[in-house]
């Protein structure tokens, strides 16, 4: 009993044995296996991979190709449009230029009432000549030229194609003579021309009392009463001195004193200069009427009074003289 219980579990573990050792054998194979394949894929990866790296080297090497070819036609494109250009440039410099196509043919001066004589001189001072290129010409520089004669003031130069170029200008106009040790004449807004001479002529108030060098210390005395001068000359345009004046002087404290052409001498002070025009002509017009003969002295300086030099003294008339009755005995 005891033998076959033990041959049957002999038998039993050579059964059990052959089946374990069946199984192991699956399992090794099933691991080589594996390994064969994951051989297999990475074999095929790194095939993959070496194929895409293949594929991707040769692009960027088609791309750097591509880029070397594209900038060698940038460059050749470049360099063929400078030698164009210079030549284009060339051609045009020497057509337009050299050959002189836009000829300067026509010079007209507007603007003033000029004569032969002025519009030589204006054609002078420009340094234009006949049959120069228009495009050569500098505009500036012959506006600076003209500017040059204080006479000529807002100068306008420009070109018309093909063949002209207007000259724009105007004259000044002479508004009194300074006296400052030599004869200048003056515009009307105060600007010095030039020296006085014949052809201007001399029949212009004459500004006085202004004399001596123009320093830093004195610049602001000299304007103020140059300026007071020109003043007066503007007020007295629709006044009963208009076309009368010879002169004007501007005392030390710039109190105004003038001339007529008729030798009087009236003083106007400061201040007040239309009143007191005002009140030039009402006693102007009571000397008329009573036929009064004085040594043509009038002081107008002193608020709402008129001194009056007559042959025996001077006489004082009231603010109010022309609404009273003027005894006769006041201007003996």
């Amino acid at each position: 009993m005891f033998n076959k219980n033990n041959n049957k579990k002999k038998g039993d573990i050579k059964n059990h044995g052959a089946s374990n050792f069946h199984i192991q054998n699956e399992s090794i194979k099933k691991k080589k296996e594996n390994k064969k394949n994951k051989k297999i894929n990475n074999n095929f990866a790194n095939r993959n991979n070496s194929k895409e790296l293949s594929n991707n080297n040769k692009k960027k090497n088609r791309n750097n190709d591509f880029n070397f070819i594209k900038a060698i036609y940038v460059i050749g494109f470049v360099v063929a449009g400078a030698v164009i250009i210079y030549f284009a440039y060339n051609k045009i410099n020497y057509y337009f230029f050299n050959k002189k196509i836009f000829k300067l043919k026509k010079i007209i001066i507007k603007g003033v009432k000029t004569d032969k004589k002025e519009k030589l001189k204006i054609l002078k001072l420009s340094g234009l000549y006949y049959g120069e290129n228009l495009i050569n010409i500098n505009l500036k520089r012959i506006t600076r030229l003209v500017a040059s004669d204080r006479w000529y003031k807002d100068i306008t130069v420009y070109r018309k194609y093909p063949d002209e170029i207007f000259i724009l200008l105007k004259r000044r106009k002479i508004g009194a003579i300074l006296n400052d040790g030599k004869l200048y004449y003056l515009s009307r807004a105060g600007f010095v021309i030039g020296e006085i001479n014949g052809k201007a002529g001399y029949n212009y108030p004459v500004i006085t009392g202004i004399t001596g060098n123009i320093t830093s210390k004195n610049v602001g005395y000299y304007l103020s009463g140059l300026n007071k001068a020109l003043s007066f000359l503007r007020i007295i345009k629709h006044s009963y001195l208009k076309g009368k004046l010879a002169g004007i002087h501007i005392q030390k404290d710039k109190g105004i004193v003038v001339y007529t052409n008729s030798g009087e001498e009236i003083k106007f002070g400061n201040g007040n200069i239309k009143n007191k025009l005002k009140t030039l002509k009402m006693l102007q017009y009571e000397i008329k009427k009573i036929n009064l003969k004085y040594d043509g002295y009038i002081n107008l300086e002193y608020k709402n009074e008129a001194v009056v030099k007559v042959n025996n003294g001077s006489r004082v008339l009231p603010a109010n003289y022309k609404k009273i009755i003027i005894p006769p005995d006041i201007w003996k």
